[in-house]
């Protein structure tokens, strides 16, 4: 492993896994080992699906992005390392982009249902991978350099809606000041915006929404997951606070199929006190495997679709 600067809790953040561990990870494979020529693309920042990716050899060099193209090296992952983080265990958009290193790359695909499935099929190596997960998401939270963008007036109804919004759902963002900052001045003249147009919100794939609506900033982020039109659950839980998402585990680990539907964010009420943060992925069905309590919990935040009367 080569990173770019020194990290609290690196050989947790970065873990290297030895071979037996990689042979047990190999069982969990989504599909054939790929090679990857050097500076070919692995994964690209709003990419949906992304699987995580465990190098056999050569190197990921992985970069940070924000909506307005700011970069920033976040790591290189060597042989025995792999990619990743809480987004490849809901298919939701990477919040990095990665490319083989100088010597390319060999490495094979976990997605999602995989993914889970190793985490909960080989106890021990699922906990160093999800302690890895959930500590580079909130290195990017903290590092200020990748998601979205803000641009506003502090203070404001509806900056400070949105900093809620994303604030809840775990998802990194920086706020730039309409009024003061050059870059956020910059940005509104360019774009010949009225002062009713703001905020803006500069989506991580360069896409600038105007005074998004939370269902509108959840779209352009890819926080709603992927539904099969036309299923039936056998229960839909509306309100996903603590009595909701224990109704929605113990209803799963019964075997039943259960989707989850909340107006802003997972957690409820203990989720909107101050200083609080939500990480959130989704439990669903492990591939092949079909048992009982081994089925699947979906969720979604329902004001990403329609409005909604549930709220938690």
């Amino acid at each position: 492993m080569s990173t770019v600067r020194t990290y609290p809790r690196e050989h947790q953040l970065f873990p290297k896994l030895d071979a037996a561990q990689v042979d047990a990870a190999k069982r969990f494979a989504s599909g054939p080992e790929r090679h990857f020529e050097p500076g070919e693309t692995v994964f690209e920042v709003g990419d949906r699906d992304v699987p995580t990716w465990l190098v056999l050899s050569g190197s990921i060099e992985v970069v940070r992005r924000d909506g307005l193209g700011h970069e920033e090296p976040i790591t290189s992952h060597d042989a025995g390392q792999f990619s990743g983080e809480v987004s490849q265990l809901s298919g939701r958009g990477s919040l990095a982009s990665g490319k083989a290193g100088l010597q390319g790359c060999s490495a094979i695909p976990l997605d999602a249902p995989h993914l889970r499935a190793l985490i909960i099929g080989a106890a021990e190596l699922g906990e160093i991978i999800m302690r890895a997960l959930i500590l580079r998401r909130v290195g990017l939270i903290e590092g200020k350099s990748a998601g979205s963008i803000l641009v506003g007036r502090p203070g404001e109804r509806d900056i400070v809606r949105l900093q809620g919004f994303l604030a809840r759902n775990g998802y990194p963002h920086t706020t730039i000041d309409a009024s003061h900052d050059a870059e956020g001045k910059a940005l509104v003249e360019r774009l010949a915006l009225m002062p009713g147009d703001l905020p803006l919100m500069v989506c991580p794939n360069g896409t600038v929404l105007k005074r998004p609506t939370n269902a509108e900033a959840g779209m352009c982020l890819g926080m709603t997951p992927h539904l099969e039109p036309g299923k039936i659950y056998d229960v839909v839980v509306a309100g996903a606070g603590p009595a909701g998402l224990a109704t929605a585990v113990y209803a799963a680990s019964e075997g039943l199929d259960v989707l989850v539907l909340d107006q802003r964010a997972m957690g409820g009420r203990p989720g909107l006190l101050h200083g609080s943060r939500t990480i959130s992925g989704s439990l669903l069905e492990s591939p092949g495997r079909h048992s009982r309590g081994e089925r699947s919990i979906k969720h979604r935040n329902s004001a990403l679709s329609s409005p909604s009367p549930w709220r938690c």
